[in-house]
């Protein structure tokens, strides 16, 4: 509880004694009050967990967090938050993209290019959930931006899906071939699907309309690593 007499004593006589002035003075204090302590729990890093939301943005910017996304949840916000230390520590490496994709993605992995026979100094990231191509691609791409080291180059993103689950891809978004393994029918609007066992390639020129497809193996964009 905050003790106003103390604080009325720092007004000059002729101006305590009007009601309006002290009025003024009183919500003043209130508001400082509010401040000072919002500035001691900014400063306390141990307090993350009882931070209102707001607050935690404002940390956030205040420490560089360089992945931290204002849409993200503000379970995960508080653990970028409390992770930043040590990632600023030990950004470039693989432990570093590891973990800032896996508070976005739990299920997510990162594979470096010897550990698939892929390509030198790439790597590659699986993710074993539901996953919309437009929105979390750019998230992910921002992610392993901000954490992986310079030489180091996202060959592609491995999305496991099960049988029933369909991906839709705009053609004005992409501007690469996309190969997919199918393994179940291939839905396009207006034009009748035929089942394959190959991978098809899609080439978003070809398309002005949204294609639908039953994903059964690994989705990587061959050329996206020209564009990130």
């Amino acid at each position: 509880m905050i003790d106003m007499n103390i604080y009325k004593k720092l007004l000059p006589y002729s101006l305590s004694q009007d009601p309006v002035l002290v009025a003024m003075f009183e919500a003043l204090v209130i508001q400082l009050k509010e401040a000072y302590d919002e500035a001691d729990l900014l400063y306390d890093l141990v307090n993350i967990d009882k931070l209102p939301e707001p607050l935690l943005d404002v940390i956030a910017y205040e420490k560089h967090v360089d992945f931290y996304d204002n849409q993200l949840t503000i379970d995960q916000k508080r653990e970028l938050i409390k992770s930043s230390i040590s990632w600023h520590r030990k950004k470039g490496t693989r432990w570093a993209v590891e973990r800032v994709v896996s508070i976005v993605y739990p299920n997510a992995n990162v594979y470096e290019w010897f550990e698939y026979d892929g390509h030198k100094y790439r790597f590659k990231i699986e993710v074993d959930e539901p996953f919309i191509a437009s929105k979390d691609m750019k998230r992910l791409r921002e992610l392993v931006e901000a954490t992986k080291n310079k030489r180091s180059w996202l060959e592609y993103i491995a999305i496991k899906m099960p049988q029933t689950q369909y991906i839709e891809l705009d053609s004005d978004q992409y501007h690469y071939p996309i190969y997919l393994p199918i393994c179940g029918e291939i839905h396009c609007e207006g034009v009748p699907g035929a089942a394959t066992d190959e991978a098809l390639e899609i080439k978003s020129e070809n398309y002005t309309y949204p294609v639908y497809l039953p994903i059964c193996g690994e989705f990587h964009t061959n050329e996206v690593i020209d564009l990130w």
